[in-house]
């Protein structure tokens, strides 16, 4: 079978030497402004040139993940560290915002660019597309089962990385708002607080209802290869030195073998870090609610069963100078009278030559070819091995023990300087171009979920809807259909949306969008595209997506960035429950302890918060909506000041006269009637679900 890459974590620089040590051919790591864990320790441009020098030297890659969410003001910040990380020698960049990728792209086209799991990729159709923008590999959305993994490497041929160990989030990467809106705290920004690890009540039952197990594939090696996968990931950024080579060095073991997983590894792993009592396949082997949930485990109550010897032993590792990770080399050793003794030692690419002094005639032992592989073998803490010497040699000669250690520690340092050596790319400076339009006043949109909202909501003047809704009703041209986030099997939803005559339909990844388009719909890039600025919503506008939902995660401020620099048809959520997580996760099993999705499920948290969760008819995909409803009807200078073409109002449980109510508030034909419980979202700066009453 074909070599499969093992990629560690690392959130810092001992936890990089712990990876390496224990076998990983990669790491990947954040820079200190733009990792999507900005809780961990990562790496400034010294440490960072220091990561990849260490790394280089003993043969593994290095990628930096700077996959967040990028705002106007930050981009030039961007700038500079897509030239820092071609400076310092990277392999990769790992990235989230769309528009940041083509700015690293034009900047550093030798520099590759791999494709975050916040991109939500997750279907054959986002991977190729995402292979045609120049992005070298995919990591893909981790709710794939073994099959679909496989139907995306035979229909693509792309490099596809696939997480195989830790935390899972219950909530699509990319897609989760939950934590921004009601902490402040942004997963898209790096800064998630995790409330899906908290406890919530639904239905009279308690429990950790949206904390799923912790993922372990060790014993899925071969089938990953089969699948096509090219790279193994390992979660952890956040997490020990320890738990890092203890992971890195298990899946390493059983990379290299073909050995059955003996249940004592397994639970070796369990002592290092597990959450509850036990992990799960999850989604790859077809595991779904409630066996993949961990409902009677807290974040706090995370099982930290490791004790001193499994620590001691984890970093025996990595410490203290240990050199695992042996490089082999081969070497070409010639002592002759009156000349210089020369050391060759060669890695196959580096070659490195080193001198030491004449030989003197021999009195007692000559030197002999096996004397010189013994001690030019000595290679102690380096990170090489002699595999094979050559020795052109006369006889009768003799050399020190000094002057050779010298000759071999010379050759090995050299060696080593070349190997850490950045080989330097061509970095250019990125040309902002934004467009200009403008902009007269906005119209109203909105999302209905059923038919009597769909009925109260005749004055708006777009009207979103689901495609089970959408196909039993009179057809109208304003009429959007509304696709879930996530759309595995694209085929069978156009299918579908042909066989009922749809027109215009909104989706939140660009390979589904760019599918639709294909087909001859109509397309609106809904906020899943989390569009966050101007150079992103450029971007999509030039490849034919020129109606953008923009991100609910963005101010005023921010929206107002993205309106005044481009002429793409800009949208902006001003009222309902924000949509907080997508994920195949069934939630509502979860308490119901059966599939009975058609009622919806209210989940509340410890503050008495109550989020809504409802289940997509099709493929089964659950959403869950925020506890109270954004409102901005009594804000219109707000709303003017945006520059947006369109507002939307998202509704879910409303009635028929709640929808023509709210309607008509933000046409300013109805009396404005504060809600009970509202938040002003990002309009407030801040984010968090404050809950206001009259």
């Amino acid at each position: 079978m074909r070599k499969i890459e093992l990629l560690s974590p690392a959130g810092g620089m001992e936890a990089l030497h712990a990876a390496v040590q224990n076998g990983a051919d990669a790491v990947y790591l954040g820079e200190k402004s733009f990792s999507a864990r900005q809780g961990a320790e990562n790496f400034g441009t010294s440490e960072l040139r220091d990561a990849v020098k260490y790394a280089h030297e003993r043969g593994a890659l290095v990628y930096l993940a700077m996959n967040t969410l990028v705002g106007k003001n930050e981009l030039s910040g961007f700038e500079k560290g897509i030239n820092t990380a071609a400076e310092c020698g990277v392999d990769a960049l790992i990235v989230q915002d769309f528009g940041c990728a083509h700015m690293a792209r034009s900047i550093c086209p030798e520099l590759p660019i791999h494709a975050s799991t916040q991109m939500s990729a997750h279907n054959e159709k986002d991977v190729e597309y995402l292979l045609k923008r120049g992005f070298s590999r995919i990591v893909l959305a981790r709710e794939l089962e073994l099959e679909e993994i496989e139907k995306i490497y035979k229909n693509t041929r792309a490099s596809l990385e696939v997480f195989v160990h830790g935390a899972l989030c219950v909530c699509v990467s990319g897609q989760c708002l939950m934590s921004s809106f009601i902490g402040g705290r942004s997963g898209n920004r790096g800064s998630c607080a995790q409330p899906c690890r908290q406890l919530y009540t639904a239905e009279g039952k308690k429990g950790y209802f949206l904390s799923p197990r912790d993922l372990c594939l060790i014993d899925s090696l071969a089938d990953l290869k089969k699948a096509g996968v090219d790279s193994l990931k390992i979660e952890g950024r956040m997490k020990s030195p320890e738990y890092v080579a203890t992971v890195t060095g298990m899946y390493r073991k059983y990379l290299d073998s073909a050995k059955k997983v003996s249940g004592e590894d397994v639970r070796e792993l369990e002592k290092i870090f597990v959450r509850g009592d036990g992990f799960t396949k999850a989604y790859f082997a077809h595991v779904n609610t409630p066996e993949m949930m961990n409902y009677s485990m807290s974040n706090d109550g995370i099982s930290y069963r490791s004790d001193k010897d499994v620590l001691k032993k984890a970093a025996a590792t990595y410490r203290d100078g240990v050199e695992n990770k042996k490089v082999p080399v081969t070497g070409y050793f010639r002592m002759k009278q009156n000349e210089e003794t020369m050391l060759v030692l060669s890695d196959g690419i580096n070659s490195a030559t080193a001198y030491a002094t004449v030989p003197e005639i021999a009195i007692n032992r000559p030197i002999d070819s096996t004397a010189a592989n013994e001690r030019i073998g000595k290679m102690g803490q380096t990170p090489f091995v002699l595999d094979y010497l050559e020795c052109d040699m006369d006889e009768n000669l003799t050399l020190s023990a000094k002057d050779i250690n010298a000759l071999r520690r010379d050759c090995t340092d050299a060696l080593l300087k070349m190997r850490g050596a950045v080989e330097k790319r061509s970095v250019g400076k990125f040309e902002y171009s934004y467009s200009k339009r403008k902009r007269d006043g906005y119209s109203i949109a909105v999302s209905v979920m059923n038919k009597e909202q769909l009925e109260g909501a005749k004055n708006a003047d777009l009207i979103y809807m689901p495609l089970e809704l959408f196909a039993n009703s009179d057809k109208k041209d304003n009429y959007i259909v509304e696709l879930p986030k996530v759309t595995y099997d694209v085929k069978a939803y156009i299918d579908r949306l042909k066989e009922c005559g749809a027109k215009r339909v909104a989706a939140s990844t660009y390979g589904v969008l760019k599918a639709l388009s294909d087909e001859g719909f109509d397309c609106v890039g809904n906020y899943g595209l989390n569009v966050y600025n101007p150079l992103t919503a450029c971007e999509y506008a030039k490849e034919g997506i020129g109606h953008l939902t923009l991100s609910p995660e963005l101010g005023a401020d921010g929206i107002r960035t993205v309106t005044d620099n481009t002429d793409a048809v800009c949208e902006a959520l001003c009222y309902g429950r924000q949509m907080m997580m997508t994920t195949r996760a069934c939630l509502i099993k979860g308490v119901r302890k059966r599939c009975n999705c058609e009622k919806p499920l209210r989940l509340s948290d410890k503050t008495g918060a109550e989020f809504l969760v409802y289940s997509d008819k099709y493929e089964h995909i659950n959403t869950l909506y925020n506890s109270a409803v954004t409102f901005m009807a009594d804000k219109k200078e707000v709303i003017s000041s945006l520059g947006v073409d369109i507002i939307r109002l998202v509704f879910t449980d409303e009635t028929k006269d709640t929808v023509e109510r709210v309607i008509g508030m933000y046409k300013g034909t109805k009396e404005i009637e504060m809600p009970k419980k509202f938040t002003r979202g990002y309009f407030s700066n801040s984010g968090k679900n404050k809950q206001r009453g009259r």
